[in-house]
């Protein structure tokens, strides 16, 4: 009895677990980047993967990387409204609170490629 009990109380908490982590993905949408400059065919790629959930942008790059710089811009002023520049980094968090809402233009260079990809802020 006990066994059953205890069995059915993991199911449930897993169902709660697993239904609040679906509700806190659905507003993030992917950011389509394009390689902006020719990748070396003698080496393995860094393609990052970005993530926009207004007003967090995520990039990961799945394997640590010597130095990125990133670039936001708006789409339509290209005013650059975030720069940075860091080393042996695998995952960025960038906070765009107190920017307006629009589209926005991101850019990550990294040393031997660059990569491009438009998002919007909700």
């Amino acid at each position: 009895m006990k066994a059953k009990f205890l069995l059915l109380l993991l199911l449930v908490v897993l169902f709660q677990v697993n239904t609040s982590f679906a509700r806190e993905m659905k507003s993030a949408h992917r950011i389509e980047l394009s390689a902006t400059t020719k990748i070396q065919h003698r080496s393995i790629p860094i393609i990052p993967i970005a993530f926009v959930e207004s007003p967090m942008v995520s990039i990961d790059f799945l394997v640590p990387v010597t130095s990125v710089t990133i670039i936001i811009k708006d789409a339509e002023t290209e005013e650059v409204v975030y720069t940075s520049t860091d080393l042996n980094v695998e995952k960025l968090n960038i906070n765009l609170t107190g920017e307006e809402k629009g589209k926005y233009v991101l850019e990550i260079q990294l040393p031997a490629t660059s990569y491009a990809g438009e998002f919007e802020l909700d």
